[in-house]
């Protein structure tokens, strides 16, 4: 396996890993940071790719962030009409 096939795997489990709660952080870091440059680079992907590619996580990261608010509030708009359960 060469250079390019490696940081193209890089950077496809890397758009993977956004769906991953956990890991979710780390891939941000990932593409803002130099090292999505240097993969870009090495995968021989062109300004306009890394572009569209970009945009792409940044939609993936910005619905994330909305289903991740909308379900925190439909869990408070639960909680908020749930009876309160007495104690034993």
């Amino acid at each position: 396996m060469g250079l390019q096939e490696l940081a193209e795997g890089i950077i496809l489990q890397s758009i993977e890993d956004l769906w991953s709660e956990n890991l979710t952080g780390e891939c941000r870091e990932f593409f803002r940071g130099k090292d999505f440059r240097i993969c870009a680079e090495l995968a021989n992907m062109n300004l306009i790719d890394q572009v569209k590619l970009l945009n792409f996580v940044k939609g993936v990261i910005e619905s994330r962030k909305k289903a991740s608010v909308r379900r925190s509030g439909l869990a408070f708009s639960f909680r908020h009409h749930l009876p309160e359960q007495k104690r034993v």
